[in-house]
């Protein structure tokens, strides 16, 4: 798997919930993690993301998220800013992920640095 596609595809797996798990198939590491300010510990596996992608469409109806830079490679690490809102007013937010990937392309970590207002 190239990174970058697997950075496509992770990225869409949060805008298609309905769809994140086929999306991650092929992208995500079977033990990868996603941590962020607000869940640390965060989900490990695909089975779990994807969970946790579909709780958060639950939780804010019309969850849409996007690239807001150019994703940025150095030493199998990728940087790329985001922005998310959803349909409510006050659902804005933003971050930078920092993803990390294994020797063949798949994702093994996302640590989703928030920008805290």
């Amino acid at each position: 798997m190239d990174p970058m596609e697997a950075c496509r595809r992770y990225e869409r797996a949060w805008n298609e919930p309905s769809n994140a798990a086929a999306l991650l198939a092929d992208a995500w590491a079977e033990d990868g993690i996603y941590a962020d300010d607000e869940v640390p510990r965060g989900p490990v596996g695909s089975a779990a993301l994807v969970e946790f992608i579909r709780e958060s469409h639950a939780a804010i109806p019309g969850f849409r998220v996007w690239s807001t830079t150019e994703p940025r490679m150095l030493a199998r690490r990728m940087g790329v800013g985001w922005q998310a809102t959803g349909d409510a007013a006050g659902t804005e937010s933003g971050g930078t992920d920092v993803i990390e990937f294994a020797p063949d392309g798949r994702i093994t970590r996302v640590t989703d640095v928030l920008d805290l207002d």
